[in-house]
């Protein structure tokens, strides 16, 4: 009984252990889960006022721009981005790409992996093409690589090296729900630009020097915006995820101390009672 009693006492103090660590790690992701959903809501304006402009030149011209990132190349490669983790114990999180990624990626698609965790999926899981040079973007958040990252692809894809642009990402829904999506870059739809334009106002604007030139510009922009607004949003999603996992291991380590505890309490009361009907069978002997 002594035996018993002292194995339960070393499970309960191993289980405190690991839950000092589930809520520390809990807190922490909490924090980075605040850090990062400010970061996503500052960046919805720019981000919504660059796609405004770029739907407004597409009014304003009737769909007659002519544009190389408008029109899908009929020769290269299809490449994708892949946004997931670059640490574990975040949940569903990454299983849920990597099931989006088996639904999506092509055998002969080039991949662009942002997170270590990806990065060793793929390796291990398909014969794609890797390009890891900006696998740990999902830790810095570097906007310069962003915008390194895209040109890199825009001058692919006017080269007619790449045919077109996807990326896998996390939508952030709220704290508990989060779901993977997959977008199309490039070509850019001028259905959804257009999609983007306030109903009701109409706007004669004059552009210099041409429509053309200025959505030129303006679209390098517009998915730069893009692609770090989808990667701030797969940030807060494996923040939001692992803060989620650790409270949900946290409660677990409470109840199955609580378990315990009774279960030491019992094995005690019995040895008590044991003790006890030792002494009184000892003295009813000597009587």
């Amino acid at each position: 009984m002594a035996g018993q009693m002292q194995a339960i006492k070393r499970r309960i103090k191993s289980i405190d252990s690991t839950r000092k660590i589930t809520k520390a790690m809990m807190l922490v992701a909490s924090s980075k889960l605040m850090k990062t959903r400010k970061q996503m809501d500052n960046m919805k304006p720019y981000y919504s006022q660059v796609k405004d402009t770029c739907a407004e030149i597409l009014a304003s011209a009737q769909g007659d721009v002519d544009s190389p990132y408008l029109v899908r190349n009929s020769v290269g490669r299809d490449v994708v981005i892949v946004i997931s983790s670059s640490l574990g114990l975040c949940g569903g999180y990454n299983a849920n790409i990597f099931k989006t990624v088996e639904k999506e990626v092509k055998k002969d698609d080039l991949v662009y992996v942002i997170g270590h965790k990806g990065e060793s999926y793929m390796r291990s899981h398909t014969s794609n093409d890797l390009n890891s040079d900006y696998v740990e973007l999902n830790s810095s958040l570097d906007f310069r690589q962003i915008v390194r990252l895209t040109n890199h692809l825009l001058d692919g894809y006017k080269n007619k090296e790449i045919k077109a642009i996807r990326i896998i990402y996390t939508e952030f829904v709220n704290n508990l729900t989060f779901t993977p999506r997959v977008v199309e870059l490039l070509p850019v739809s001028q259905e959804d630009l257009k999609g983007e334009e306030k109903q009701g106002v109409h706007k004669q604007t004059l552009f210099e020097p041409s429509p053309e030139a200025v959505l030129d510009s303006l679209i390098p922009m517009y998915l730069q915006a893009v692609i770090y607004g989808y990667l701030i949003e797969s940030v807060t999603s494996e923040n939001a995820s692992r803060r989620t996992s650790m409270e949900n291991a946290t409660d677990n380590a409470d109840d199955l101390t609580e378990q315990l505890q009774l279960k030491y309490n019992q094995a005690r009361q019995s040895a008590i009672t044991n003790e006890v009907s030792e002494i009184i069978a000892g003295a009813n002997a000597e009587s």
